[in-house]
């Protein structure tokens, strides 16, 4: 029992749960996004409503190249991704997330233009709970 408490405590220590909140936090969630796609070693989906951030669009490309399986689903874009496939979804895509190795998750109400994270009040969280990065998971594939 000692060793499942001690086990189950670990698991919390190294849970990663960061919340931003924009215009204040901005700088700080680009970081941590850039080194979330620079990390990044199999797969990172993106389903955003407005993809506009040049920076991001260019370190996907280089992830892209590294081998890393990239799936970006939009409604606007004002960036090229290159040689990166990105779909226009026939229903309105809303949503702003994106999911890094099908382990950690990153959500909230900020579209990924420069705007939003350097003027506007927005939230975004960043999580590798288990749970809730499954639910994103599933809903990530509902959208093909």
């Amino acid at each position: 029992m000692k060793l499942f408490l001690i086990l189950l405590l670990s698991i919390n220590l190294y849970a990663q749960n960061t919340l931003y909140f924009f215009p204040k936090d901005g700088q700080k969630a680009i970081k941590h996004i850039e080194k979330l796609i620079k990390n990044s070693n199999n797969s990172i989906n993106i389903a955003m409503y407005n993809f506009g951030y040049k920076k991001f669009a260019k370190l996907l490309n280089k992830a892209h190249k590294r081998g890393v399986k990239i799936n970006i689903y939009y409604d606007k874009k004002t960036v090229d991704f290159k040689n990166i496939e990105a779909k226009k979804l026939d229903k309105k895509l809303h949503t702003k997330l994106a999911i890094f190795d099908k382990k950690i998750v990153v959500f909230g109400s900020p579209n990924w233009t420069k705007k939003s994270f350097k003027e506007n009040y927005e939230v975004l969280y960043i999580t590798n709970d288990k749970k809730i990065v499954l639910k994103f998971n599933n809903f990530f594939k509902s959208l093909d």
